[in-house]
């Protein structure tokens, strides 16, 4: 059978991808930092050692070092159970941390995808969205590493998908899957999480009686807890170390630590990185809002408010810094996108489009100094 080119390049789906290869190819081997080992990643290798039974370094991060593993195992223990199990054909927890977060760069561009068209109606805004979303520096820095971060924002936007579904078709199985992916996904990471708060208030804003409604938000929260809370208690039996340490903990590493005071919370600090995170889409952010005023459709607000709260969780978390907050850059890429899609001629949308993503890799690139870089808290 004859292959129709025409109609492969024709398709939404092949840019997309095209797109999303050129976007990698550029952050692994032209902006230096996403395959450093540096940050976290040692902590994540750590844990799959002790998983493993093997040795490890009783000295990576002092007199913390044991906290720090059990908050791994505590937090993302599928992701590094993957990483094991790929690792043992790729040559070591590294090579399959990597994999398994490559395979989860397609994964959340195609679901990113599907959920702004599910919300727009229109390729063109999905695909405007997704460039916006993958081009963004934090999810090249933090996602297609040694981390573990893309597979928790993996299954937010997948419950977010699957939420939204559910809204609009009110077919049931949606709103099994959706918290089955949430249950799964705070065990990769707490971002998987998130999406039940998108189910939650898009059942608010479902028909039903109030009765029905607190029985629908009762059912969630008890289905969604039985995986992670077995998964808990399994952890404190066997590592006295529980959700109330590991937040302790977490306090104690940013609010507490006068010695970094970074990441501590102050509204200059969230200016900083909320500036910081966006950059060159904050402008294209705006016209979107505009855009979404000019022509108000009440179910699509209704959606969009539904996935705020989730969006701006980071919020809560006692530091903050971009990889936390870039939680919230998928609903900013999706209202951007609507405002850019009005926009008539297409090779001016192309031009912003790149603009922006160029200068979402200079950020990162060798022309910004690490010293500047330390200064805009990175």
């Amino acid at each position: 059978m004859a292959i129709n080119y025409k109609k492969i390049v024709k398709s939404p789906y092949f840019w997309l991808f095209a797109l999303a290869v050129a976007n990698l190819l550029i952050a692994l081997f032209f902006v230096r930092y996403p395959l450093e080992l540096n940050g976290d990643s040692p902590s994540y290798l750590g844990a799959m050692q002790i998983i493993q039974g093997q040795d490890y370094d009783h000295n990576l991060y002092g007199g913390e070092t044991e906290k720090m593993l059990k908050t791994r195992i505590l937090t993302t223990p599928l992701m590094l159970y993957f990483s094991i199990a790929a690792g043992q054909f790729l040559g070591g927890g590294y090579a399959g941390m990597f994999f398994i977060n490559l395979i989860f760069y397609f994964l959340i561009i195609l679901v990113f995808y599907e959920l702004v068209k599910a919300i727009y109606q229109s390729h063109k805004v999905a695909l405007i969205a997704s460039v916006l979303f993958f081009a963004n520096y934090c999810f090249t820095n933090y996602g297609p590493t040694y981390r573990t971060d893309i597979g928790g924002w993996f299954f937010f936007l997948l419950t977010a998908l699957l939420a939204v579904n559910y809204f609009k078709t009110r077919q049931k199985k949606f709103f099994w899957l959706a918290i089955l992916a949430s249950s799964v996904g705070v065990l990769f990471k707490e971002y998987g999480a998130l999406g039940l708060t998108t189910l939650g208030i898009l059942i608010l804003f479902l028909p039903l009686t109030p009765w029905q409604k607190i029985k629908e938000l009762i059912k969630t929260a008890i289905l969604f807890s039985i995986i992670p809370v077995l998964y808990y208690i399994f952890v404190y039996l066997k590592f006295g170390f529980s959700y109330i340490d590991r937040y302790l903990y977490a306090v104690d590493a940013t609010i507490l630590n006068t010695a970094d005071p970074g990441i501590n919370w102050s509204i200059i600090l969230l200016i900083k990185v909320l500036g910081w995170l966006f950059l060159a889409g904050w402008p294209i952010f705006a016209y979107g809002l505009y855009q979404e005023y000019k022509n108000f459709d009440l179910k699509r607000f209704k959606i969009l408010l539904a996935l705020l709260p989730a969006s701006i969780a980071f919020l809560a978390w006692p530091g903050l810094t971009q990889r936390i907050a870039f939680i919230f850059v998928p609903l900013l890429s999706m209202v951007s996108a609507f405002g850019l899609s009005k926009l008539k001629n297409k090779y001016v949308i192309i031009l912003i489009l790149i603009a922006y993503a160029a200068v979402g890799y200079l950020i990162r690139n060798s022309f910004l100094p690490w010293d500047l870089l330390k200064v805009i808290n990175f």
